[in-house]
């Protein structure tokens, strides 16, 4: 009743090929990923922190420990932005554009910061 299959050497070498170099290749997606969720959800999360230590309307103690208790809070959202795009470069090039833009409001912002304090006589 049950037939024995039989599978021919060729067969069976291309299937192992086949499997190897696929997971092969899901691994250094996946790897891909972690460097990008590591390295670049840290480099987001560190710009918008002085970001948010430079802009928020607080005492300067309180403008940190609030800085630093919302990056927390970017870098989690980094990770998950990471691991739900589909493309490659869309997830490096999006946190690397983010944290730019990030970046140019705090030279913005600290820009416009030394300005008014300067205006101001202080």
């Amino acid at each position: 009743m049950t037939e024995k299959i039989t599978m021919t050497q060729p067969l069976i070498q291309r299937l192992t090929r086949w499997k190897n170099t696929t997971i092969w290749r899901d691994s250094l997606h996946i790897g891909n990923r972690c460097l990008a969720a590591t390295f670049g959800g840290y480099l987001l999360s560190a710009v918008a922190t002085i970001l948010l230590a430079q802009i928020l309307p607080l005492s300067q103690v309180d403008r940190v420990l609030t800085a630093m208790m919302l990056s927390f809070a970017v870098y989690t959202c980094a990770v998950i932005w990471v691991f739900s795009v589909k493309s490659t470069w869309r997830y490096w090039l999006d946190l690397f554009t983010l944290s730019s833009l990030l970046y140019l409001a705090y030279l913005a912002a600290k820009a416009f910061d030394a300005t008014s304090a300067q205006g101001s006589g202080l």
